[in-house]
């Protein structure tokens, strides 16, 4: 597969300090005062209620209207990672509010948001591979965090410790007001999403600027039963408008695959080579998928969990999708308000949020699916079957919502509604 060369960010933390910035003075990297100590999955009481608070706020982000044909791309996981990183710098009505968005506060918080980032570490690798030919035999799921700091800031240490005790969080200072602070913040999304998302969309410099939390997902895996391009064929696909145009279409005839219906939509499970599958959903004639809500993705999860299969005949659209999402109306909508005034981000210093952006990028293809997110927080000092059956049909000719998850926590890693497959 070859990944296709097209951006999208979503605000959130991110791991790896990079060195490849072409400035003349490099940025001073800093230390928390502990080393990382990831969290068990066993060890974390409330993994249930972040993934199921991720789920909650990414059909809710998915359900705002958009122009006719637009596809809309986000990663949940991304974007609760970065707002989990942003809480150890909250205290008072924006700590509650992060706490009630997350599903979890306090100690239940970290510990469960760095269970489930050790977890996702099962599968890290290098992000280079995106660049290659072919997709990996083993999936690969890249996850970086990093803070980046106005030069003479001082943060809570303890901050800083947890950080990098429970997010594995690099820390950089840099200058704001120089070119190189942009210069900085590019390269370390690029260098993290295998250059699929080439720019930060924080605006810089800007002497007002203090702090930016980054957040990088890079996702590639190849289907463990890849479709056949001799099989794939220019078809019709009626668009959310009417609009009737002709897409890619693959095509593929599973003996046995995850298959249920729920409320007349038609769902299959598709996995990848191991760690994760796709979840489709194709709702019934007349409805749309951004009405598809997290209690309707519950009782699909309900369903597989009793594992039950069909023969299908799929005809499954190739889709190449980029969104580039600025996220602050929804999240104040979705009562986080607080974090965008009043003193309650003190632990890092008289800030409070100014932007939170979300880009992120889909592909997928006969091989299997290369998909990066970038959520960023920038933080500024003033306010801003057993029985013989006939085969299923599902053929993917209408909008439809994926989610692609990790298998053994459900953590939603990407989500998208396509209205058009034949627009990026």
């Amino acid at each position: 597969m070859e990944p296709p060369r097209i951006s999208a960010t979503a605000g959130v933390l991110a791991a790896l300090i990079l060195t490849s910035c072409s400035t003349d003075e490099e940025p001073q990297e800093l230390t928390a005062e502990v080393d990382y100590q990831p969290v068990a999955l066993s060890e974390a009481t409330a993994i249930d209620d972040a993934v199921a608070a991720s789920l909650a706020t990414a059909t809710e982000i998915l359900s705002q209207d958009s122009e006719p044909g637009e596809n809309t791309v986000i990663s949940p996981a991304s974007l609760s990672l970065a707002l989990a990183m942003l809480a150890e710098g909250a205290e008072g009505p924006a700590d509650e509010a992060l706490s009630d968005f997350l599903g979890a506060s306090d100690q239940d918080r970290r510990e469960a948001f760095s269970a489930l980032q050790a977890a996702l570490g099962e599968y890290a690798g290098d992000p280079s591979v995106v660049e290659e030919d072919e997709l990996p035999e083993v999936p690969v799921l890249h996850l970086a965090n990093q803070l980046v700091m106005q030069e003479g800031e001082e943060p809570d240490q303890e901050v800083l410790n947890n950080l990098g005790q429970y997010f594995d969080a690099g820390i950089v200072e840099t200058d704001f007001a120089s070119e190189e602070s942009k210069e900085l913040l590019d390269s370390w999304v690029s260098e993290n999403t295998g250059g699929l998302i080439e720019e930060s969309a924080i605006e810089a410099p800007d002497p007002e600027m203090l702090f930016t939390l980054q957040n990088a997902v890079l996702f590639a895996a190849e289907w463990r039963a890849p479709f056949d391009p001799e099989r794939t064929d220019d078809l019709p696909f009626t668009t959310d408008s009417g609009e009737e145009v002709e897409a890619e279409m693959m095509r593929h005839d599973y003996g046995s695959v995850r298959y249920t219906e729920y409320d007349d939509a038609q769902i299959i499970r598709l996995p990848y080579s191991e760690g994760f599958a796709m979840d489709v959903v194709l709702p019934a004639e007349g409805h749309s998928p951004e009405e598809f809500t997290a209690e309707d993705w519950t009782a699909v999860d309900e369903a597989f969990a009793e594992e039950p299969t069909a023969e299908v005949e799929l005809t499954l659209p190739k889709v190449e999708a980029r969104t580039d999402t600025a996220l602050d109306g929804v999240l104040q909508d979705q009562g986080l308000g607080p974090i965008y005034s009043g003193d309650d981000l003190s632990p890092l210093g008289p800030v409070w949020v100014g932007t939170v952006n979300q880009q992120a990028v889909l592909a997928i293809d006969e091989e299997g699916t290369v998909a990066a997110a970038v959520t960023e927080i920038g933080m500024v000092s003033s306010a801003p079957g057993e029985e013989e059956t006939e085969p299923v049909e599902m053929t993917v000719d209408r909008p439809y919502t994926l989610r692609i998850v990790h298998d053994e926590t459900n953590l939603p890693l990407f989500m998208a509604v396509i209205n058009d497959p034949t627009r990026e």
